[in-house]
């Protein structure tokens, strides 16, 4: 083998080696950053279980406009969390805000407003989270009034909880809380 083939080799073997070695590096610090969190909820036998990660508000304006540096942009794509997409898993078909979401696994989104979040129910569930899905596959999207609270909530929180046979996601960031309810069908 001449001398500048192998150097040549050496190359691409060293830099694979440090790209692989960078990514393994990368995904464990973002993980320590925003840790993973998997919130399971069952009911007879009906199971629901939502995947995300976990970042934290570390004093940063979360929700707002583009103007005063808001964290996540009123109008703009966001994955619900941080990382890999939030997915959504269930075992029956539901009913979410008029539409018919059959069982199986989803990822989900939300482009946040002011007054009004978009949600969007994707079925690609296993993807980078950082990029916006094809939104032709969109199973459906709607939308959800976003409330305030007093109390500000430091990390990104989903729970899944019932209220009497009615039940519903809770999303709750810094003082942002949205509450979507579904039936179990």
């Amino acid at each position: 083998m001449n001398k500048i083939l192998r150097n040549v080799l050496i190359l691409v073997v060293v830099v694979a080696l440090g790209a692989y070695i960078a990514s393994r590096f990368l995904n464990k610090e973002t993980k320590r950053l925003s840790p993973q969190a998997t919130v399971e909820f069952s009911d007879g036998n009906f199971k629901m279980k939502v995947t995300y990660c976990r970042p934290h508000k570390k004093g940063r304006l979360i929700f707002g406009s583009v103007e005063d540096g808001a964290l996540q942009p009123f109008g703009q794509y966001w994955r619900l969390g941080a990382n890999e997409a939030t997915t959504l898993e269930v075992n029956k078909d539901l009913m979410i805000e008029g539409h018919e979401l059959t069982a199986g696994k989803y990822s989900i989104y939300a482009v946040p407003g002011e007054k009004m979040w978009k949600f969007g129910i994707n079925k690609v569930a296993d993807r980078w989270g950082l990029n916006e899905p094809d939104y032709s596959l969109d199973v459906f999207t709607f939308e959800v009034p976003v409330t305030y609270t007093e109390e500000s909530v430091e990390q990104f929180t989903i729970t899944i909880g019932d209220d009497g046979g009615k039940y519903f996601i809770k999303f709750w960031w810094d003082t942002s809380k949205i509450v979507i309810p579904f039936e179990v069908k």
